[in-house]
């Protein structure tokens, strides 16, 4: 048998990610690797999408991603490079929170780091020592990301990917596994 034992400690930012992105199971992410940091295709835009879900995508989904991205695809090109993640958002106001700032991440995934429930909880787990969930409105979700989740991520150095591996195995293992925390160490 294999006994593990949850022990709370002080450690560095890489001391955290050198450990939690090798928990991360990579066995899905071919689809992101092979299509980020590359011209959005429509293919592309449609796999990357599916990869974030998941899932194959549910038919009211995928008419979301094709009428809020992959029709909207041709504005990237014209964007300036600098332009902040409030402005991109605005310039894409439709199509769920957490998707457009996914589509912001797929634009600049090395300046705008990918967001959700999982990395939202480690984030507050690390700040706060409590288990807190991503606001439940489109508003308060991006709320969070500009002022809590990216001055949180500029904290971390070294490589990106690493980081958002590293940040969403620990959300998902502090939401799946019971263990103590806070008043009850």
């Amino acid at each position: 048998m294999i006994f593990f034992k949850y022990e709370i400690k002080q450690g560095t930012h890489a001391e955290f990610v050198d450990f939690w992105s090798i928990q991360y199971d990579t066995s899905q992410d071919a689809p992101y690797e092979k299509n980020i940091a590359k011209p959005l295709t429509a293919g592309k835009i449609r796999e990357l999408f599916v990869w974030k879900n998941g899932s194959p995508l549910s038919e009211l989904k995928a008419k979301s991603v094709e009428k809020n991205f992959v029709e909207k695809a041709g504005l990237l090109a014209k964007l300036p490079a600098n332009d902040g993640a409030a402005e991109f958002l605005a310039r894409f106001p439709n199509g769920g929170a957490i998707w457009r700032i996914f589509w912001l991440h797929c634009w600049q995934p090395e300046r705008f780091p990918i967001y959700d429930m999982h990395v939202h909880r480690a984030m507050e787990f690390i700040e706060k020592q409590e288990l807190v969930e991503i606001p439940s409105s489109d508003a308060g979700k991006i709320d969070s990301y500009f002022n809590k989740y990216l001055p949180f991520y500029a904290r971390f150095k070294g490589e990106q990917r690493a980081t958002d591996r590293a940040l969403w195995a620990y959300g998902k293992f502090l939401k799946s596994y019971r263990f103590p925390y806070g008043s009850q160490r």
